[in-house]
């Protein structure tokens, strides 16, 4: 049987090596009988850089290049959906797969599909507008926003399935009045082959400088991750080290910010490779999981952070405690705590004992293994794409 192809349109579907989320590219190339195309931006979001591939499944669309959240990133997402459309339009495809954020993308998708008369799948990593009006960015009940509600229901409506990344949505879903039985839940997760290291922990300590209690933050570093948090965590907790991996908008503001607090326990580190990301992972002792408070966050979270932290062995702190309730609990892992309460939430597991930190770590690796492996999520995925191909 040949197989089927799918286009997937992602202004974010960072290419393998990038530095950035691969969430696409990891469940999509793993898919058996689909042969998947990708669309991305040619701009890393994180790093601002341009990016190139050498991958013939990866089609990058040129956007301006751009800093922070102005007109040319706003530029950005309309020069891609209409890049990404125009060549979407005339590739082979059985399936348009569309991804959120940002939504201009989805709305491409949808016209894609429309117009060559195939089944429409698109993904909700983000509930845009109201993660967009719950950061401030966008004034509820604003003209603008009105037009980006009516187009996520159109959206959605078009949809033949829904994927999304974490329960607690139904019930937004519904109040648009949309069927919750075309949405599937299809979680991130990890590979726990691509974790495996082969330098021992002081080899790695060494080689990257990391030395007492390491607390490690792997990620964007944007607005929305609570980087005041973890500065304000560095200031009161001398005694630990703090390591900030990344880059983003906000980065050079909590690089400014510990400088002015004369603080002596943070370190940071640019964005790296994945396999990099690992091997630095594995010489830390907890991964952070942070979160300025949003409401639009207590509908749920499925942070890619928390699988590789809990992938690479690490005991987790997360200051998300209510909407990361359907991935982890307290003490299951680590600490799980409201999101003003993240340094007691790195006080307990700095002077949690032996057995504490082997439960946790024992604990991690079953979930990894049995329940948010990637290779569980891409055969959800799989399911998914029969379903939008013979409904």
């Amino acid at each position: 049987m040949p197989q089927r192809k799918v286009s997937v349109i992602n202004h974010y579907a960072f290419p393998p090596g990038s530095g950035g989320i691969t969430r696409n590219f990891d469940m999509f190339s793993r898919l058996r009988g689909w042969q998947p195309h990708f669309y991305a931006a040619n701009i890393n979001h994180t790093s601002g850089e341009q990016m190139t591939v050498d991958d013939p499944r990866y089609t990058l669309v040129p956007i301006p290049q751009y800093k922070g959240n102005g007109v040319k990133r706003v530029l950005g997402w309309i020069a891609f959906a209409a890049g990404a459309g125009a060549r979407a339009l005339v590739r082979p495809a059985d399936v348009i797969f569309a991804s959120s954020p940002q939504i201009l993308a989805p709305a491409a998708g949808m016209v894609v599909a429309g117009l060559r008369r195939k089944p429409f799948v698109v993904e909700v990593r983000d509930l845009w507008p109201e993660s967009l009006v719950s950061g401030g960015a966008l004034k509820e009940g604003s003209a603008l926003h009105k037009v980006l509600q009516g187009l996520e229901k159109t959206i959605y409506a078009h949809a033949r399935q829904i994927v999304v990344v974490t329960k607690g949505w139904e019930d937004h879903f519904r109040e648009l009045g949309i069927n919750v039985d075309k949405v599937t839940v299809v979680p991130n997760g990890a590979d726990l082959a691509e974790y495996e290291v082969h330098e021992s922990r002081e080899d790695l300590r060494k080689e990257f400088g990391i030395e007492g209690f390491t607390a490690v933050f792997s990620g964007t570093h944007a607005n929305y991750v609570g980087l005041d948090l973890i500065v304000d965590a560095a200031r009161r907790l001398p005694d630990v080290n703090f390591l900030l991996v990344g880059a983003g908008a906000r980065k050079q503001w909590a690089i400014d910010e510990v400088k002015k607090l004369g603080l002596t326990n943070v370190t940071f580190h640019d964005q790296v490779p994945k396999s990099e990301l690992v091997r630095i992972l594995s010489a830390c002792d907890v991964g952070l999981h942070t979160v300025s408070p949003q409401s639009v966050f207590d509908k749920g979270m499925s942070p890619n952070k928390l699988y590789d932290y809990m992938a690479a062995g690490l005991a987790v702190v997360s200051n998300a405690k209510v909407p990361i309730r359907d991935v982890i609990s307290d003490d299951e892992v680590g600490a799980c705590v409201d999101p003003t309460e993240l340094v007691a939430g790195i006080e307990r597991v700095r002077d949690a004992d032996e057995a504490t930190m082997k439960r946790w770590h024992d604990r991690a690796r079953e979930l990894m293994t049995n329940k948010y492996s990637l290779q569980a999520s891409v055969d959800k995925l799989e399911t998914v794409l029969e379903k939008a191909l013979y409904r």
